[in-house]
């Protein structure tokens, strides 16, 4: 056996020169079962190899297609398999099949056992939610997970490859997930080769779906083959131009928009389970289509899926009209008046939801008409009890009162308004003129007030003064971690007021958040991310001014990549696929689409990367398909590992591109700048002033990667640190540069005068450069704080003059330690920094406040931040929205808050 296994050792090592240039042929096939009707005899299947005979220990049952029929309680198992009978170095595992239950141990087919530490073989299967392919190598095991959920009951083309440097994982053609890894498959001493179920010595976890057919190679498979295989079998991915994007219209409306590459009529089914049944026939406008789904009901699970006129359909999708946040909606039952005013009203505001608050006594077919043609909540204020109660009976006659308007009695005597500050988006006075009490309800950014009497134009409040925003993933486009917001000199949790709560609550979110995108907050507003959804809201009185939900949104492990949008004053900024989705911040009309530009002839397919905003500069990166962490099922998705853990792996984009001078016609094409020479590692990719910074590798073995999430160690080769005019895209600016490897995290940040580098492998590394012309200035190494719930991962923040990075502060300028006092961290959320003040996850994992100043730390109870970062401080609010909902760590409350400065509550 020794000798046998030597001469196949041998043999692979002098074929490895050919394994990946030669595509499989099929006598590299070493096994080959056809499960259809047609191939078995009684209860026996035989394989290419004569010697594979399954037995089935029931009589076999085939579907409509003569697939075999896997019902839950049995599989396909046999003995006498020994190792060196199996692949060494290289191998595909290919299947065609459906799942009728997801399980957390589900096996296609495998050699494997795995008991604890000790994990040998190699697995084609799945989890509760997505493909798996795993190899062990000794040493660890190493799989790669698809990126796309499987649906019940649907037939895929599954294959997993191993080529000695990644495993790879595709579904239906296409990629859908690679994770490195190097060495021999290292098999136990023996095992069962499983079909259609998961065996070892002491566990058993039959499948339940169809099995079509499974070959097993001892080569690698081109990515070409594959595809052409999933072809054959018509299994390609249904392929968008523009992925489908869901709007909530009414609570019983909804619309869903999508571009595909066709002038045909196309159709949309849905149903409220994923038998479907309703259906519409929906006609392009060049190539975009839109579909309006109505009596859709409340509290309810919907399934979509949109088809081709050949019958071809993507993917199922859901939704839930629990997180429909639409306001009521109503038809008009007053007398028909002149629409002028009512029009002349909302469209001098520019603000269409919110708060609205109306002075003194307005005609009730004005305040109907509102109701009809805003998204508005109203509150009429009036000091006169009669005219109250009057106009109280009309709205509720009209169906709006309670649900869309509340009449409240006013102070007529000091003239005070019975209202937090800060909380109105809309003020119409029918005869009062501004004073400080308008000024102090109204909504600093986004509140304007409007006077029916008089000549008065239109008060729009501006900001807080010291107010900030955070427009990017870290606050700015610098990666600061921190932001201009002031906080009106708020140091501790005794500082601030309750100023809102409520939606969204855990239901919009990923259990755990498994390391998401931040959320965003700019003018006034406040952007948050989900399951696949996002929301606006106002920062200031945390109204939903509009949602949309796109099953292609989702981003995870964000310390080993980017965020995935940005926003400015008047837009938000959405990479989804391979295009980035310009929103019109106010109502979320999308306004234009930006596609990655072509950059190289070649057929690879790219996804937008980075996103950012620099000046009138759109800046984004093209990463290769598939490479972003999508999966957030099972404990491995929490993404803590230390380096050469599952997720540790860095992604990485092949250009970098800016369009700029954006605000243009929607049709008018955008011809943008794009350098391309190395790999760029996305956490590193930053700026300041007019100027992009970023860090690439340019070692050609991982410009030759096929994937852009890397773990190899090449990557940390012929480092360059860059700079480039972000309006031009020429290089300012290049230097070479040699760092400790960033295995567990590398981030880049940008100030005026520095450029900071931390990288973090067993303890953290720092590292600066003159923005000038990239000259090192000083560097240290400190350790870390703890080796889990993030500790070994901390994001530095610079505030001020200081780069904080627990348990220390540093002096950007020296590298002098100037605080070793930071308040401690207890648990995975980073620390942010604001004013005079850094906001973390304090004591008993609570959400703190350490004051500069004092360095003490004050708390508030049971409120719990995410797992990465979700609580910023802007618009002079500290904002906190949803982002714990799932962990077992403590009974928190799981809610939205906003908390605004005391100071700000002052009723003058």
């Amino acid at each position: 056996m020794i000798r046998k296994r030597f001469y196949l050792l041998l043999c692979f090592s002098l074929s490895i020169g050919f394994a990946i240039s030669n595509p499989i042929k099929e006598n590299d096939i070493l096994h080959d079962w056809d499960f259809t009707k047609k191939s078995w005899n009684n209860r026996l299947i035989s394989s290419s190899d004569e010697k594979l005979q399954l037995t089935s220990s029931e009589t076999p049952e085939f579907d409509l297609h003569s697939d075999y029929i896997l019902n839950g309680k049995n599989g396909l198992t046999l003995e006498n398999v020994k190792p060196y009978d199996l692949p060494i170095d290289r191998i595909t595992v290919e299947a065609v099949l459906s799942i009728s239950n997801g399980q957390k141990w589900g096996s296609i087919v495998s050699y494997a056992q795995d008991n604890g530490a000790y994990e040998r073989g190699w697995l084609l299967g799945y989890n509760e939610q997505s493909f798996v392919f795993w190899i062990s190598t000794g040493k660890s095991l190493i799989q790669a997970t698809s990126r796309i959920n499987f649906e019940i009951g649907r037939k895929y083309h599954v294959v997993g490859t191993y080529d000695g440097e990644n495993v790879k994982i595709f579904v239906n053609g296409k990629l859908s997930g690679s994770t490195p890894a190097s060495g021999n498959i290292a098999y136990p001493d023996k095992a069962y080769y499983a079909l259609g179920i998961y065996k070892d010595d002491d566990e058993s976890y039959p499948m339940s779906g169809t099995l079509t057919s499974v070959k097993v190679s001892n080569k690698t498979t081109d990515s070409s083959i594959i595809l052409e295989r999933a072809r054959k079998l018509n299994l390609l991915p249904f392929a968008f131009n523009v992925s489908p994007a869901l709007r909530y219209l009414s609570k019983d409306k909804i619309r869903i928009d999508w571009s595909y590459e066709t002038h045909d009529d196309m159709k949309i089914y849905y149903g409220k389970n994923r038998k479907l049944g309703a259906s519409i026939t929906v006609s392009p406008t060049n190539k975009f289509f839109s579909a309006e789904l109505t009596n859709i009901e409340p509290d309810s699970n919907y399934y979509y899926k949109i088809s081709d006129h050949n019958g071809k359909g993507s993917s199922t999708y859901e939704f839930n009209t629990n997180l429909n946040f639409t306001v009521p909606l109503f038809s008009s039952k007053a007398k028909p008046i002149k629409m002028d005013q009512i029009d002349s009203l909302i469209n001098s505001s520019k603000i269409n939801s919110g708060f609205c608050l109306i002075l003194g006594e307005l005609d009730v077919n004005i305040i109907e008409a509102l109701v009809k043609k805003t998204k508005f909540s109203i509150v009429a204020l009036l000091n006169n009890d009669d005219k109250r109660i009057k106009l109280q009976k009309k709205l509720y006659e009209l169906g709006v009162y309670g649900s869309r308007v509340n009449v409240m009695r006013s102070d007529k005597e000091n003239g005070k308004i019975p209202l937090s500050s800060c909380m109105v988006n809309l003020l119409i006075s029918v005869t009062r003129d501004l004073d400080d009490e308008i000024n102090r309800v109204l909504a600093p950014g986004r509140g304007v007030s409007i006077f029916l009497s008089g000549d008065r134009a239109a008060y729009y409040r501006p900001k807080l003064k010291g107010s900030g925003d955070w427009t990017h993933q870290y606050g700015d486009i610098g990666n600061s971690a921190s932001s201009k917001e002031s906080l009106s000199g708020a140091t501790g949790t005794q500082d601030f007021a309750l100023q809102w709560v409520g939606r969204p609550g855990a239901d919009f979110g990923i259990d755990r958040n498994p390391r998401m995108p931040a959320p965003l907050s700019a003018n006034g507003r406040l952007f948050h991310q989900g399951m696949n959804r996002l929301v606006s809201m106002d920062a200031h009185n945390g109204s939903i001014l509009w949602s949309l939900e796109a099953p292609d949104l989702r981003r995870v492990n964000i310390p080993r990549d980017c965020g995935n949008w940005c926003a400015d004053s008047d837009y938000l900024y959405v990479a989804i696929n391979n295009s980035s989705w310009m929103l019109n911040a106010e109502n979320g009309d999308l306004v234009k689409i930006f596609d990655v530009p072509n950059f190289i002839n070649t057929s690879t397919e790219y996804d937008w990367g980075f996103i950012g905003r620099i000046g009138n500069t759109l800046v984004g990166s093209a990463v290769k398909s598939e490479s972003s962490y999508k999966n957030f099922w099972s404990g491995k998705m929490w993404y803590d590992g230390k380096g050469g853990d599952m997720g540790t792996e860095q992604v990485c984009s092949d250009a970098l591109f800016g369009f700029s001078d954006m605000i243009e016609p929607k049709e008018k094409k955008h011809k943008p700048w794009i350098y391309s020479k190395g790999t760029i590692l996305n956490p590193t990719i930053s700026g300041y002033g007019n100027n992009v910074y970023f860090i690439e590798s340019r070692d050609q073995k991982i410009k030759a990667l096929t994937t852009g999430r890397i773990g190899n160690k090449e990557i940390w080769n012929d480092q360059f640190l860059v700079c480039l005019n972000a309006t031009t895209g020429e290089v300012i600016w290049e230097k070479e540069i040699d760092t400790e490897n960033g295995t567990i995290t590398f981030y880049l940040q940008a100030t005026e005068d520095k450029i900071v580098l931390t990288a973090s492998n067993t303890k953290f590394h720092i590292y600066t450069y003159d923005t000038k012309n990239g000259n090192k200035s000083w560097s240290k190494s400190v350790a870390w704080p703890d080796d889990h719930h993030s500790g070994h991962m901390q994001h530095p923040v610079i505030s001020g003059n200081t780069i904080y990075l627990q348990p220390n502060g540093h002096n950007i300028e020296t590298g002098a330690v100037v605080t070793t006092n930071m308040g401690k961290r207890e648990g995975c959320h980073n620390y942010v920094g604001a004013g005079d003040a850094l906001i973390y996850r304090g004591t008993s994992r609570q959400i703190s406040m350490w004051s500069k100043d004092t360095e003490s730390v004050t708390s508030w109870p049971r409120l719990r931040p995410s797992c990465w970062l979700n609580t910023i401080p802007s618009s002079g609010m500290l904002l906190i929205p949803e982002g714990g909902g799932g962990c077992s760590c403590g009974g928190w409350m799981e809610t939205s808050l906003g908390f605004i400065p005391k100071v700000q509550l002052k009723i003058k």
